[in-house]
């Protein structure tokens, strides 16, 4: 014995097809919140932690620079006139001060003549130790000062006016002697 059951085919109302998509939107929902669910279970579970973190610190820092010194202990000036036609300029450049106080830093240091329009009238010389210092566009080479170690270098200029050249009074100017300074790397 055969039997068939035969279904009558839904009829398509407004309202069937409301509650159709109810189901959709419920079904869609039901997966949505078994995913979150599963989500946070796995992250609790699993050792893994989301958080914010704010973190406030005040550091005090006392550190000390280190001190560079380098000091020119002048002379007394000289005049060069036309009956004083030759003079000597002393000087001292050090690495330390009347207090006492050593550069804490490597310097090194070139020595500069400034003048104005010279002519070849005056001529002049730096000496270091008693030894002629060469001289390349009115600057030497630069030399070093060692840090923590005491040193003065004695220098001398030594200023010759030649009459026969010009006259004196053409001739009414300063020569002036600088030093630059710069502190090595440490």
């Amino acid at each position: 014995m055969n039997l068939n059951f035969i279904k009558k085919p839904k009829k398509l109302t407004l309202k069937n097809l409301k509650k159709e998509q109810k189901t959709y939107k419920d079904k869609k929902q039901e997966i949505l919140i078994i995913c979150m669910i599963l989500i946070i279970g796995i992250t609790f579970f699993s050792g893994v932690s989301v958080g914010k973190a704010i973190y406030n610190s005040h550091i005090k820092n006392d550190t000390q620079i280190a001190k560079p010194v380098l000091e020119v202990e002048k002379g007394s000036e000289m005049i060069i006139t036309e009956d004083n036609q030759k003079g000597e300029y002393t000087f001292i450049v050090k690495n330390y001060n009347q207090v006492e106080e050593i550069s804490q830093v490597d310097l090194t240091y070139y020595i500069e003549i400034l003048e104005k329009d010279l002519n070849e009238s005056i001529q002049y010389q730096l000496y270091k130790d008693n030894e002629l210092i060469e001289l390349k566009e009115n600057k030497t080479e630069t030399m070093t000062f060692h840090k923590d170690i005491k040193e003065e270098q004695h220098y001398t200029l030594k200023v010759t006016y030649d009459d026969s050249k010009n006259t004196i009074e053409d001739i009414m100017q300063e020569i002036q002697i600088k030093v630059h300074s710069e502190q090595l790397k440490i």
